[in-house]
This record gives structure tokens, C-alpha cells and sequence, in this order.
């Protein structure tokens, strides 16, 4: 197959649909100084990059819900990993779009490979409406949004002294959870999006879900909560 691969010494590519495609074999280089923008989201590494396929970049009007915490009516997904990016990400957005979340309130969400949001405080633009922060580090991700500073949709894990197993882990057909005290199950799609929710739960039946990675939230009588990154095959 045909390679093409282009390359911006300076300047901005700017894609004016709601998608960025790069088919298998091809690859998009994004050289330092330089940025590809796909319908307000903006990347500009600090270093050379490259962004190979098959991977896509689309945008949803619809939130992502994280238990009782939601994001802003704009997300952006990947259909693969974006890895090892480090430079600026600026995130766009409308102010009809905020779902009820003050301006001065937002960060910046994105979900990492493990399935897990991590919010980082960003220079907020409320003017021009814009989100930017600097990954000085390397990081990999899938989907971008924006949430409230005091509702992110980062779960944080709580220890306790309640003994839960969770398997097979990957499954095929079903999710047999172990534990000394009754749990609430919630699965989440890497999106964020609820899947299945159950009480009392012992089981759950995932045959007829899509191949992929899942989040799953099992909560006690005491809002402790025990989180796992399934794999569903």
C-alpha cells in the first residue's frame, strides 16, 4: 500500500468537517511550530510527530457521564490511541455547549489508555471560548472533552477492607463478581458512556457488546467504590 505522508514546517492544517480520517499506511507529520485542527480541537507538539492510521478524530454533541458528573456537549474521540504526544492542546468550544457548567469552572479531561479521565487545569480563553494546556510530559489518550472543576469525571478509586474479585478478565461471554459485601455495578465504554448498571450484582451478561475496553465501578452500602478496566474480546 501507498504511503502518504504529509508534512507541515510551519502554519496550521485545519480540518472544517467534524472528522479527521488517516486510513492504514498513512500517517499525517505535524513538524514543532506547527498544528492540525479538526473542528476546534487543536494539536501543536513541541516536538516532531507523528499521527499514523488507521486512526480517526470525530466529534459528538453528546456528554460523557461519569456516575453523577458529566461533561460539556463536546467530545472528541479517537477510534485508537493517540500515544507518547507532548506540546499544546487547545480545545474550542460554544458557549450553548457548556451543559449548565460555569465558564471560570471547566478543566480539561482526557481518557488515557487505561480507560481512566484525568483532568488538568488549563489556561481558560473566555473570550475567544478556548481551553489550552502544555503536556510537558508524554502522554497517550482517546478522547478529549471538558468538565466541572468540582465534578470531574475522574474516578478515584477508595481502599477498603471488603475482599471483591472480579473474572474472567478478558471475557467473552460473562463477569462473574466475588466480594463479602453487596455491590452496585455500573459499566462505562471508554467514552464514558453508561452501558449496564445493576444492584446486588454477582453477574453480568457482556456477550453482546462490541470488542473493547470497559470500565467497571462496583459500589458497596457505603459508597466505596472498586474500579476495574475490562476487556471485552
Amino acid at each position: 500500500m501507498i504511503r502518504f505522508i504529509f508534512t507541515f514546517m510551519t502554519g496550521t492544517l485545519v480540518c472544517f468537517s467534524q472528522s479527521l480520517t488517516v486510513f492504514d499506511g498513512s500517517s499525517i507529520s505535524i513538524s514543532p511550530n506547527s498544528s492540525v485542527s479538526v473542528d476546534g480541537l487543536e494539536l501543536a507538539p513541541s516536538e516532531a510527530y507523528t499521527f499514523s492510521g488507521p486512526n480517526a478524530i470525530e466529534r459528538s454533541n453528546s456528554p460523557v457521564e461519569v456516575g453523577e458528573s458529566t461533561s460539556i456537549n463536546r467530545v472528541y474521540q479517537l477510534s485508537a490511541e493517540l500515544s507518547d504526544y507532548k506540546g499544546i492542546l487547545n480545545f474550542s468550544y460554544l458557549e450553548s455547549e457548556l451543559n449548565f457548567i460555569a465558564e471560570g469552572d471547566l478543566v480539561l479531561e482526557v481518557l488515557d489508555t487505561n480507560g481512566v479521565w484525568i483532568n488538568v487545569e488549563p489556561v481558560l480563553d473566555a473570550v475567544n471560548n478556548n481551553l489550552s494546556y502544555d503536556f510537558t510530559e508524554f502522554i497517550g489518550f482517546t478522547s478529549v472533552t471538558a468538565s466541572d472543576v468540582s465534578a470531574t469525571l475522574t474516578v478515584k478509586p477508595v481502599t477498603f477492607d471488603g475482599y471483591v474479585r472480579v473474572y474472567p478478565n478478558p471475557t467473552t461471554d460473562f463477569l462473574h463478581i466475588v466480594s463479602n459485601t453487596v455491590q452496585k455495578a455500573t459499566l462505562f465504554n471508554i467514552a464514558g458512556q453508561k452501558i449496564l448498571e445493576t444492584t446486588a450484582a454477582t453477574e453480568l451478561d457482556v456477550i453482546n457488546l462490541p470488542s473493547g475496553v470497559y470500565l467497571l465501578n462496583l459500589q458497596n452500602s457505603q459508597n466505596q467504590i472498586s474500579t476495574f478496566k475490562i476487556i471485552k474480546n
